[in-house]
């Protein structure tokens, strides 16, 4: 099934008439991404997708919160046109059936009429308007895309975050299942055996209990009318509570966006500056000690080394003349005792000439140059092998750290320029403390809505027991005839078994399904091997998740957009499990998920969805850099531009970056 074209005319915030092609441009650009500020008529386009599809079985937002259907197709004329002109939606889509492809118009126009609202269906197969199938059109949808399973193609932000919940996901996961198996079916049939049941019991109630059956009945029917009041209730409080954490999400995101979150860490950025000034003073304070000191030698510390060569030189030419003086008159006197033992005169004569010799070699050594005229104190010596090289490490690791201190103080700076004053954010940290405000409030209501329905329900039941048990005991007591008591045994009977029919198909099914589930999770997941094993239970409708160690891995374990993508993961699997090749429409796809978690969804979810998927985004959700990861996925662009004097949405072509 391809959507080729939606009409929007009159409807919501889309003045006149709006054309929208849709149909991907090739099979390697399936995406068709629609952009729009908040109020611009992006859930406009899917709940108007779903309605001229369904009618009144249309699901929604808007819808269950509307109340009546004609209060909800009055609620989608556009307030500048009168009533009375009405609104309509036209959808052109391709499905194929039977092997064959065929081409649908769908007209579905409105326009109020008094007090009632006056509805027009049209349809068309192929070009040629067609009254059998304008008709049976409800039945005939059914064919190609069930009712059942609508919600895994087409839905928005807020179901994503239901079905993050585990436990609100059983309902989702129950009616889902049921229309993919067919189970829908079973369902009807038990209901209507139990309408049966009731019909027969209560014709067999005698008069003197009659009354008190009566009273039982309206009863039950007032408190089954307060427990529908409060799911509708919860519903619209739930309603609120999403809307709330979207504007609060906004409200936060732009406070951000204008530096919010650096003021409100002023006093931490004054410290953290503060004690980089000081870390950076106290080290050059470091560094000027150290050049009070030797350090200032460094700079002719060549020059000391030959001072100090020179004076070991001039030292030695000392050591040496007076070693000359010294020999002088000793060799004179080795050479007279030498004589005077009547050595050979050749002797005397040889060692007369190696003792001139050996005087002579030292008397050169003696004759150097005095230039420095001192000798080598101590303190020179030790300065230039141990003081000098000391300090010179000292100050290298100093000169280091200066250096990072610098960055950081640097650093610490650029942050406190970037702080806005307090009065430039004034506006937008007030939008976010009342976005705040109003999200407690609105979680406190439902929480109240949520225990009231709570109470509603578990009197129903009680009440709903009471009436079951008067009715058997009435009916029991007055069955006369065999065929009578078999009419209900039977029915009690085959109740069970539809239950135990609805429960091993389940079953039968669960394992592929969840099969499916976990390979769109381990896709969708960062974290590779998180999660080993998907399974829901075919009785409760329960999501259990196991840990890759095989022990069981709490949802409550997961963070909060891995519970997301978790639900993404159900839609994905269940709409595969589906097995057919249905347009994906979603609308505000991305919510509060953190950077890497939409990465995933941009690259490995949207492009994979489906053979077509329209993406209903705000420009905070798909910006300049997620529009750069998907924009060789996307074949055509639009933007919704909401006109405040005319307080009307025109469509253009192209996206906020493209």
């Amino acid at each position: 099934m391809i959507l080729n074209k939606l009409v929007l005319h009159n409807v919501g915030t889309f003045a006149g008439r709006h054309e929208i092609d849709l149909t991907p441009k090739s099979p390697k650009k399936p995406i068709i991404l629609i952009g729009g500020l908040n109020g611009a008529g992006k859930t406009t386009i899917l709940e108007s997708i779903q309605l001229a599809l369904y009618g009144p079985l249309a699901q929604g937002s808007a819808r269950r919160n509307s109340g009546s259907y004609d209060n909800y197709l009055r609620g989608l004329i556009h307030r500048g046109v009168p009533a009375s002109d009405g609104a309509a939606i036209e959808l052109t889509f391709t499905a194929h059936q039977e092997g064959a492809a065929h081409t649908y118009w769908v007209r579905r126009s409105w326009k109020s009429a008094g007090a009632s609202i006056r509805e027009l269906l049209n349809v068309s197969m192929d070009g040629r308007h067609n009254q059998s199938l304008t008709s049976t059109w409800s039945e005939h949808v059914e064919t190609f895309l069930p009712r059942g399973i609508a919600g895994l193609f087409f839905f928005d932000g807020e179901q994503i975050e239901a079905l993050a919940d585990l436990d609100r996901s059983r309902q989702v996961l129950r009616s889902a299942l049921a229309a993919l198996l067919g189970l829908d079916l079973v369902d009807r049939l038990a209901t209507d055996l139990t309408v049966l049941k009731r019909r027969h019991r209560s014709a067999q109630i005698p008069d003197r209990i009659r009354q008190e059956i009566e009273e039982k009945k309206e009863r039950l029917t007032a408190l089954r009318q307060a427990e529908e009041s409060g799911v509708e209730v919860e519903a619209a409080r739930c309603g609120d509570v999403e809307r709330c954490k979207k504007l609060f999400f906004e409200a936060t995101e732009e406070f951000r966006a204008a530096g919010g979150d650096l003021l409100e860490g002023r006093e931490s950025s004054e410290a953290a500056a503060a004690k980089a000034r000081a870390n950076l003073a106290q080290c050059e304070d470091e560094i000027r000690h150290e050049m009070a000191g030797v350090a200032p030698l460094l700079q002719v510390d060549g020059l000391l080394s030959r001072l100090l060569a020179q004076v070991r030189i001039e030292e030695e030419a000392e050591r040496a003349a007076l070693i000359v003086d010294a020999l002088r008159p000793r060799d004179e006197a080795l050479l007279g005792k030498l004589k005077s033992a009547k050595v050979k005169a050749a002797t005397i004569q040889e060692v007369k000439r190696y003792l001139d010799e050996d005087r002579s070699e030292r008397h050169s050594s003696a004759t150097a140059e005095a230039i420095v005229g001192f000798g080598v104190p101590v303190a020179l010596e030790s300065l230039s092998t141990s003081t000098l090289p000391d300090t010179l490490k000292r100050l290298q690791s100093l000169v280091r750290r200066r250096a990072e201190l610098v960055d950081e103080a640097d650093e610490a700076e650029r942050v406190l320029a970037a702080i806005p004053d307090r009065e430039a954010v004034a506006l937008l940290l007030k939008r976010r403390e009342d976005a705040r405000t109003a999200l407690h409030r609105a979680e406190a209501a439902l929480e109240l809505a949520s225990e009231s329905l709570k109470s509603a329900r578990n009197a129903r039941v009680k009440a709903h027991a009471a009436y079951e048990s008067a009715l058997d005991k009435a009916a029991h007591e007055n069955l006369v005839a065999d065929d009578d008591r078999r009419l209900v045994e039977h029915a009690d009977r085959v109740a069970a078994t539809l239950n135990q029919l609805r429960v091993a198909a389940t079953r039968q099914h669960l394992g592929r399904i969840s099969q499916l589930v976990l390979e769109a999770l381990n896709v969708l997941l960062r974290k590779d091997n998180l999660i080993a094993d998907v399974q829901i239970d075919p009785e409760t409708h329960s999501v259990s998740l196991t840990g890759s160690d095989g022990y069981p891995l709490p949802a409550t374990d997961l963070s909060a957009g891995e519970r997301q993508l978790l639900a993404v993961a159900l839609l994905w699997g269940l709409a595969r499990a589906a097995g057919q090749p249905l347009p994906v429409v979603i609308d505000t796809p991305l919510g509060r998920l953190d950077g890497t978690h939409r990465e995933h969804l941009l690259e490995r979810y949207f492009p994979q969805a489906s053979h077509q998927v329209v993406l209903l985004s705000t420009d905070t959700e798909i910006d300049d850099e997620a529009f750069g990861r998907i924009v060789q996925k996307v074949g055509r662009r639009y933007q919704l531009v909401f006109d405040s004097n005319t307080n009307a949405t025109s469509v253009e072509n192209g996206y906020f970056w493209g």
